[in-house]
């Protein structure tokens, strides 16, 4: 079997980054090299060659080839000190698989474990933009004052004082619920999927949006249950009229999730007319409509958006919302407003993990009592948003004609379009040896229709270390154009 030496580099460059081969570690000589993987000597020099150009190997006179110092090298070209993680569990990504359903967010958070530069694939902000420090203190003090907190047993549907400061917040922005209405969450993930188990069962089609936010499909697939995509279009979110051409000639639906306020991932927002037009379908064909609110707290405009369950008068609509985004993402909390089906989503969320922990919970509460939370998302989208101008004029400087900024999504993310010809797989698998990763486009849909698409996490402090990131990125969009 013949190997290109770019193929042999890679899986080379993986042994190496995850300790396989020790730094300082002598290497096969090129004739045994050769004869291990069956290519010849000058596809192994090559490879050599290729390897020494990036840092990773070192030729020494008259001795041969040998692991460099590579942490120490990529530390100096990205302005930090390396992360490292020597986990000898530390696995090794199995790239093929992201483009299945059924294992793709696995691999995914796996790279989490990976000894990254810049892990730019989740979205996630910087540490230090969340009031962390503010809600340690609340933390501290809470346990000082009820130790005892820690040692009873959470029960019933979510902590009192917490349900009360969300139906507060939740009001602000013409959402009316009351507490009774309100059930509290590991997090929006055990939301949806909770919300899907109430309204439909294996074998049901369910509408999303397209692109659509990989963690839903997943679970759609594990529930045995069918995602029908529905385009979205770019500044107005889920399109109405290919949403009802798919409501007139598909059978078999039970439900609609949509993500209407700062949709992941192109951050755009329905405006408030098709809000209310999807409503009347849902009402025309008797759906439920799963609303995904996570990200809206960080939308860049400047009022909050108003959900969709604000103009819900029958309860159709199943309201999720979580912390994770906006205030505290350490924690997972969530919440679901499940209207019509609330007692039904708070049976299945008793069956599937009983309750939420409730120390999390009293620390939530306890900070937006005193009336924070404004103040903290006010600077977070500026932070955010100051982001945007520099995102943008990397990607023009680093990146080869045909790039596309779709959306800057107020500075969470930037979702990009390359020249068609590049395969963002094989353009991940390249930057992960490099130390830097993204998400990309095709683990948004169950199609291959964004297979040139990524998304790039930008909501971190912006300096030399994302500067040259987005300067390596571009240089291998070039080596794949």
């Amino acid at each position: 079997m013949q190997h290109s030496y770019r193929q042999i580099a890679e899986h080379l460059s993986r042994l190496i980054r995850t300790h396989q081969y020790q730094i300082g570690g002598r290497l096969p000589s090129v004739r045994v090299f050769a004869d291990q993987h069956q290519v010849s000597v000058s596809t192994v020099l090559r490879c050599y060659r290729y390897l020494e150009s990036l840092g990773l190997i070192e030729a020494r006179a008259k001795s041969g080839m040998y692991v460099a110092d590579w942490e120490k090298h990529h530390a100096t070209n990205l302005g930090g000190k390396f992360t490292k993680n020597t986990s000898s569990e530390a696995r090794v990504i199995e790239y093929d698989k992201l483009r299945s359903l059924q294992h793709r967010m696995t691999e995914l958070y796996s790279l989490t474990d990976q000894p990254l530069k810049l892990g730019l694939h989740l979205a996630s902000a910087a540490p230090e933009w969340y009031p962390t420090k503010e809600m340690s203190k609340i933390a501290q003090t809470l346990l000082r004052q009820c130790p005892e907190m820690l040692g009873e047993y959470p029960t019933g549907t979510g902590l009192a004082a917490l349900k009360e400061q969300l139906v507060h917040w939740l009001a602000t922005f013409s959402l009316d619920l009351q507490t009774s209405e309100l059930l509290i969450t590991n997090g929006s993930t055990e939301a949806l999927s909770v919300a899907l188990r109430a309204v439909a069962q294996a074998g049901d089609a369910i509408v999303v949006e397209s692109p659509v936010y990989f963690g839903l499909l997943q679970i759609i697939e594990n529930l045995g249950m069918k995602a029908i995509a529905v385009p979205c279009i770019e500044d107005q979110g889920m399109s109405m009229e290919a949403l009802e051409y798919v409501l007139e000639h598909q059978t078999g639906l039970k439900a609609i999730v949509v993500m209407p306020n700062f949709q992941n991932p192109l951050g755009c927002t329905m405006p408030d007319k098709n809000k209310k037009h999807l409503l009347r379908l849902a009402e025309q064909y008797d759906l439920a409509v799963i609303e995904d609110d996570v990200f809206a707290d960080l939308s860049p405009h400047n009022e909050r958006p108003r959900p969709m369950k604000a103009w819900d008068k029958h309860g159709r609509v199943i309201y999720c919302g979580s912390c994770s985004k906006s205030m505290a993402p350490g924690f997972k909390v969530g919440w679901v407003a499940g209207g019509r089906h609330h007692a039904k989503i708070a049976s299945l969320k008793l069956s599937h993990s009983l309750v939420t922990p409730l120390f999390e919970q009293a620390v939530l509460a306890e900070f937006m009592q005193t009336g924070a939370l404004h103040a903290h998302l006010r600077k977070l989208r500026e932070r955010l948003a100051a982001n945007i101008p520099a995102a943008s004029l990397a990607l023009r400087t680093y990146f080869p004609l045909g790039t596309r900024l779709v959306s800057s999504a107020g500075g969470w993310w930037i979702w990009i379009a390359l020249p068609q010809q590049v395969d963002a797989l094989v353009l991940l698998r390249r930057a992960v040896a490099m130390g830097l990763s993204f998400t990309p486009g095709s683990l948004f849909s169950n199609s291959e229709k964004f297979s040139y698409y990524l998304r790039l996490n930008i909501a971190r402090p912006w300096g030399r270390e994302m500067e040259l990131g987005m300067k390596l990125l571009g240089e291998l969009v070039h080596e794949l154009t």
